[in-house]
């Protein structure tokens, strides 16, 4: 019998790229390899936020969502925050060390000549992302390389999102 846990992946990425992903954004995910796997992945907001990007460069759109949002100095580590039920909780796409929405990985390809611009790298395999839908609120959780597998408790808190395959 398969379970979830078999047929979800997580996929730790830096921030401000999960931003970008979980906003609607960015579609298409640069990586040094290839990968086989197709179907549900949870896109998770790593610790690290790369201040080398500038997302202005890649999408005006996506620079004035963050600018609504608080702009870079609002992201947050999801593994320190408490909720209260006087605080609004931070945006969810602003977190870092946290899922942040979920997608499913539809294909996957070796960069051509302009394609997947402006989000798609050269010389880098293009995960193609599809059926992104933001968390209303991140779930904390310490990322991994690679592909993973999500523990059933985080399954749990992300189900709300996830699509269920049709009968």
């Amino acid at each position: 019998m398969t379970t979830a846990v078999d047929t979800v992946r997580g996929l730790t990425i830096k921030q401000p790229w999960a931003f970008a992903i979980a906003e609607g954004f960015k579609t298409v995910e640069n990586r040094s390899r290839r990968t086989n796997y197709r179907g549900t992945l949870l896109i998770h907001a790593g610790q690290v936020f790369d201040k080398s990007v500038s997302i202005t460069r890649y999408s005006r759109e996506s620079a004035v969502r963050l600018d609504q949002l608080g702009g870079r100095s609002n992201f947050w580590d999801a593994r320190a925050y408490l909720p209260s039920r006087v605080l609004k909780p931070p945006h969810a796409s602003l977190a870092l060390s946290g899922v942040i929405a979920t997608a499913r990985l539809a294909g996957c390809h070796e960069a051509a000549d302009g394609c997947c611009s402006p989000w798609g790298f050269a010389d880098q395999w293009h995960w193609e992302l599809a059926d992104v839908r933001p968390l209303k609120q991140a779930v904390a959780k310490a990322g991994a390389l690679g592909l993973w597998k999500p523990d059933a408790d985080l399954l749990t808190a992300v189900a709300p999102t996830l699509r269920t395959p049709a009968a």
